[in-house]
């Protein structure tokens, strides 16, 4: 493992056209030689667009599998690469709505928000590096994070995130089957939760929200957070651009808070439309830097047939 890092640290050093051109031509083999997840980007992107001609659709499909193949090998720098490397490849827009990077007095003064909602954009991975380089700019100390995520195959694929998103400051990582529970003590602690949830994981704690007009499961953890006291839910949005990435903090997002009713799953159902509504929104400034190739509609309501 330590061989395996010292490589990954050698080819951070590489120029970053070098890396970006590697990673297009990685996408291009991903899009020869993958038909199953290419079958799977195309039915997403012909559900989002249906109006797209075929060789619009299929230009769309190409140029996402060359953004994800670039975003895949980014990956070295980002977590390898001198960290003044990676905070000159990052343009840095909207943070002052974030509570981490206003001064102390004005934080003192408005409540504290502690939900992030960074949706599967090719370039998430530079969210993280952009709110600490956002700090750092502004002279204020890093924010304690927490984050969950689906628990790699080998032991190797695990260290090597825990030691690429770890470096940056104090990041509790947490694997889906360790639940909610160690998200909530840390939020407790004054940990911000790193939170990505558009994606399917099933029907455990899911409803069914409409995504370009398909009902897709859609986890409620965000809505049943920020039902919390001093909690909103704050979207970061990362587009890969030439020189790295542009990661943008928007307002916190309304009508996403379920409120204690007796219905509560007609609530949490409501408060995930509104975030989908305005994921979709996002997604259409350039759907090529979706995850559109996730099987975001893999789980069905009863007696629906697979849309792939």
């Amino acid at each position: 493992m330590r061989v395996a890092f010292f490589f990954l640290e050698l080819l951070a050093k590489l120029p970053l056209s070098w890396l970006r051109f590697a990673g297009k031509c990685l996408g291009s083999v991903a899009y020869r030689f993958n038909p199953k997840r290419c079958h799977v980007t195309r039915t997403n992107l012909r559900i989002a667009f249906p109006d797209l001609d075929s060789n619009a659709l299929e230009a769309l499909v190409l140029r996402h599998f060359h953004l994800f193949g670039t975003a895949l090998l980014d990956r070295v720098w980002l977590w390898f690469a001198p960290l003044s490397v990676v905070y000159q490849r990052l343009e840095l827009v909207g943070f002052e709505h974030l509570p981490s990077t206003r001064d102390s007095a004005v934080q003192a003064s408005q409540a504290q928000q502690n939900l992030l909602f960074v949706p599967h954009m090719v370039g998430l991975e530079a969210a993280g590096p952009a709110w600490i380089a956002a700090c750092i700019a502004r002279h204020l100390p890093p924010p304690r994070v927490s984050i969950v995520f689906q628990k790699p195959r080998s032991e190797f694929e695990v260290q090597l995130y825990r030691k690429g998103r770890g470096r940056y400051t104090e990041l509790k990582q947490f694997t889906r089957p360790e639940g909610i529970r160690p998200v909530l003590k840390a939020m407790t602690q004054g940990h911000y939760f790193h939170c990505s949830p558009d994606n399917d994981f099933g029907l455990k704690d899911s409803v069914f929200a409409p995504f370009f007009g398909i009902p897709a499961a859609t986890v409620t953890v965000l809505p049943r957070l920020a039902n919390k006291p001093s909690s909103a839910i704050i979207p970061v949005v990362s587009q890969l651009t030439s020189t790295g990435y542009r990661v943008q903090v928007l307002p916190a997002m309304t009508g996403t808070e379920a409120e204690a009713l007796k219905d509560q799953a007609t609530e949490w159902t409501s408060a995930c439309t509104a975030m989908n509504q305005a994921l979709e929104s996002w997604v259409k400034a350039d759907p090529a830097q979706y995850m559109f190739s996730h099987r975001r509609y893999k789980t069905r309501p009863e007696g629906s047939v697979s849309v792939y």
